[in-house]
Parts: structure tokens; sequence; C-alpha cells
């Protein structure tokens, strides 16, 4: 990484809130960075200093200590009219005008270019409509924002804050309110517009499966402090295990998320070819069945004619068939079940 790759640099960083003559500290000695090009995924629990954390990235909070670097310059010492260029900054349901229609919200993002009555030029109305295509907004150009889904309207916001021009694209909770195709969808267009403009951009968020799937980097913030690396790095090295240390609930390093270990009271062999053998091997660890190779271990396998699937449990002296995982899954639960302790 070149010097000129780097955007952001955060060292010995505290957050938290002053009143009057009293501090309330959330947390201390932060030490990230980002660079350019890259989608950067902040999680952690509620209440840890999430949105505090990115305020103060963006200037919109006072730090209680610390250092906050843009380009390798202090953000304190840039005016609120250089900020605005530097960094765009999306919240989770921006409270907006609901008659104003998408060209016009999004031609609100070069009032750090414009003059003082908010005058667009010509290159400032390409740099909407820009903003506008590479949301995927253009045939909602002229809608009102009243009239769109959840989604589009949150991508209506990230144009705004796209119009803007920033190097450093900051969203806090993007996806919050969203169902899951539009989150893996909104957060797919974010991993694009960083990889193909060259821009760095943070996002918070509580759903660990997009974070660790489509993040090139991860911060995971406790209470206890804040981690960078690969989401890969952050799993090898026990960070993710860490979160919960001293609660029953567990980080699955196989199934990349949290859960509560049970004593698997049942093992299987599983044999098959293909992917279906891989999504069985998933319902049984959510059935709590482990996987064994023992002779005496009952049999599962998968074969497969056509489109059709078949399941043969097989235990040595008896054999039934499924076609459906639901089959499947509904007995060995109620063979599980009945297995003595």
């Amino acid at each position: 990484m070149n010097k000129t790759d780097k955007i952001l640099s955060v060292n010995d960083l505290s957050i938290g809130y002053r009143t009057g003559r009293k501090v309330k500290e959330l947390l201390s000695l932060i030490k990230v960075e980002a660079v350019k090009g890259e989608l950067v995924a902040l999680i952690g629990p509620n209440g840890v200093g999430k949105s505090t954390f990115l305020r103060s990235i963006a200037g919109l909070h006072r730090k209680l200590a610390g250092e906050i670097e843009l380009n390798g310059r202090a953000n304190n010492l840039y005016s609120n009219m250089e900020m605005a260029r530097l960094i765009g900054f999306v919240t989770a349901g921006n409270p907006v005008s609901q008659n104003l229609t998408v060209i016009e919200l999004v031609s609100l993002g070069r009032f750090p270019y414009t003059n003082w009555i908010g005058q667009l030029k010509r290159n400032d109305r390409l740099v909407v409509q820009r903003s506008v295509e590479s949301v995927g907004l253009t045939g909602l150009s002229y809608s009102r924002m009243g009239e769109l889904s959840d989604g589009e309207k949150q991508r209506a916001m990230i144009a705004r804050a796209l119009a803007q021009d920033p190097q450093l694209l900051i969203l806090d909770e993007p996806t919050a309110f969203l169902d899951l195709p539009n989150r893996y969808e909104l957060i797919h267009l974010l991993k694009k517009l960083a990889a193909d403009n060259d821009k760095t951009v943070i996002f918070s968020t509580h759903d660990l499966q997009i974070a660790l799937r489509e993040a090139d980097k991860v911060w995971l913030m406790t209470s206890s402090g804040l981690s960078q690396g690969a989401p890969e790095d952050l799993i090898m090295d026990g960070s993710f295990a860490r979160v919960f240390a001293g609660s029953p609930l567990k980080f699955d390093e196989a199934e990349a998320g949290f859960a509560y270990p049970v004593a698997k009271v049942l093992s299987v062999r599983l044999e098959g070819t293909g992917r279906t053998v891989e999504i069985t091997r998933k319902v049984l660890h959510r059935l709590n069945i482990g996987i064994g190779n023992g002779v005496d271990t009952p049999l599962i396998y998968v074969s497969q004619d056509g489109t059709e699937h078949v399941w043969v449990l097989d235990d040595g002296g008896s054999r039934k068939s499924f076609s459906s995982l639901y089959e499947l899954a509904g007995f060995m639960k109620k063979l599980a079940a009945d297995k003595p302790g």
C-alpha cells in the first residue's frame, strides 16, 4: 500500500460525550485506517459507540482525544466546505421532504461546489446525472421521494452523497430498514462504487453475514476496543469468538455466525456428490447432528436423477428414503429426540 492510497488514519482516538464538566467515554485508544477503493464494514453490539465513531470521523461529533487524519491532515484543520467535498455521510432513515423528486434531492449534494444561491452549472448537472445513474435510479429521476420504496429511497440518499464527489463515503446502518434481497443489492452496489471509482466506503451494520461476505476489511468494535483486518483474519485470530466471551453464545467458524452450542446426541455419515451434499450438511448442522466416520454410524446418501434428489438413510438394519430436505430434517429431529441422552 502506497502512502497516497491511505485516505483515513485514526490514532489513539477516544470517543464519547461531554456535558458541561462531565465526560462519558465510550471507547478509547482506537487505531484503524482505510485506503482508497475498499469497502469497510463496522460491526459491533448496540451501544458500543459505532454511530459516534462514524460521526467523529466525518467531523460531525467532537472527539474526546486522539487524532483523525484525512489524506494525512487532521480533520479539524479542514473547513466545513472542504469536509463536505471530502466526505459524504448517509444515515438510515434520513428525513427528507417527500415532495422532492430524486433529481432535486441529488442536486442538493452539489452544494459544496455551487454559488451562494445554489445555482447548478453544466458540470454540476452532469455529476448529478452520473450519480443517479450509478445507483440505478435513472428511470425514477422525476419520481417524488414519497413514491419510492425504502430501498430506492436509500439509493437516492447515496446518490446525493455521491453528488458531493467525496473521496470517503460513510453510511450509518444503510440496510437497517431493508429486506434481505435489498440489503445484499445495496452492499453490492457500495462495493462496486468503491472499486470502480477508487472511493473508500465505510458502513456500519448488524448483519454479520453481509460484512463477512462482502467487505474488504472489517472493523470489529467492542467495549474493550476495536480490531481491524480482513474478515478471514478476524475469524482466524479469534476476534469474533472473543466478542461474547463468557456468554454461552459462540462464534461458529464453519457457518461464519453466532450460535448457542448444543451437544450433538447423534452422528451420521454423509456421502454423495454435488452441492446438495453441502446443503444437507448445513441442515444437519442446524439440527445439531454431527458428521462422523464410524463404521457403525448411520449413513445418509444423497443421489440425484436429473432435477430430482433422493436422500437415503441406512442405519445398518433398515433403509428409508426422503424426497426433500424438509422430510429428512423432520425424521432426523425425531430420531435425535428419541435417542437416549
